[in-house]
């Protein structure tokens, strides 16, 4: 989640134009909202004082909100909400596969996350239930030649999972999103932009954001298709912890699986490579 922050602080002071001439290919649009239609989802009384008061502080004083749906993959929703709760275990995969070098660790109220590319800063859960969390990001950003930015965003993940039809699930889940930036010249810098350049901002955005759950795609689609193949590459990888949590991740991701013999043709009789 550290990303979208990072993704969302970025586009917003560059004006999302691309960085030394790289283009993206583009992608379908997908339906968004603005800030000036863009409500939260959660009612505010229903946090708790702390929580509602961080909520507030981003919401009194954002500069850009955009919600981005029809974030689309497949996923089993056990290995899904176990991540989800173990971002620091999540982001040693990220590590061990190879996609990533995000680095989290737990603190007393929430979790330290660097993406080794300048973002660092403190996540919070400030509500959670069956199908959405609410986090509070707040930390800089320090752009290589750029000066740097301290903010705060406020994240709304919401998800469904559902059968596909051909005997698996897909996870559908859509990010709202709203920045606070505290660095002052920033500030001034993201107003002008969210003014003049919006829907170019908004675009950058999106693809920005898609191209990372692309990322998070490609682990759940190897954790529903081919979970002995997950486990074998983390069983022992110096990235990852070999303790009480991989167990129990091993055990969502093979659960209900038939054990290998299950798997194979059975014959009544020995077979031979000599047989007809």
């Amino acid at each position: 989640m550290k990303r979208w922050g990072v993704v969302l602080a970025t586009a917003l002071v560059l004006g999302g134009l691309p960085q030394g001439g790289r283009t993206e290919p583009e992608e379908a649009p997908a339906p968004f909202v603005t800030l000036e239609a863009l409500p939260l989802g959660i009612p505010m009384g229903n946090l708790p004082e702390t929580a509602r008061a961080r909520a507030e502080t981003v919401l009194g004083g954002s500069v850009f909100g955009q919600r981005v749906t029809g974030i689309r993959y497949r996923s089993r929703e056990a290995v899904f909400q176990f991540l989800l709760d173990h971002p620091d275990f999540a982001a040693s995969i990220a590590r061990a596969l190879k996609l990533g070098e995000y680095r989290v660790t737990p603190l007393e109220d929430g979790y330290w996350g660097d993406d080794n590319r300048g973002a660092q800063g403190t996540i919070r859960v400030l509500h959670a239930d069956g199908g959405r969390r609410l986090f509070h990001l707040e930390g800089r950003y320090d752009p290589r030649g750029l000066p740097a930015i301290a903010g705060q965003l406020l994240v709304l993940l919401e998800f469904r999972h559902a059968e596909d039809g051909e005997g698996g699930s897909v996870v559908d889940s859509s990010l709202t999103g709203h920045v606070r930036i505290d660095t002052p010249v920033v500030g001034v810098i993201a107003q002008v932009v969210g003014a003049l350049s919006r829907p170019l901002v908004e675009r950058a955005v999106e693809r920005k954001v898609r191209r990372f759950f692309r990322t998070a795609a490609r682990v759940s689609r190897w954790a529903h298709d081919e979970p002995e193949q997950l486990v074998a590459a983390l069983d022992g990888h110096p990235e990852i912890p070999q303790g009480p949590t991989l167990a129990a991740f091993r055990q969502i991701l093979l659960a209900d699986r038939p054990p290998a013999w299950a798997r194979d043709p059975f014959h009544l009789l020995p077979q031979h490579s000599g047989d007809p």
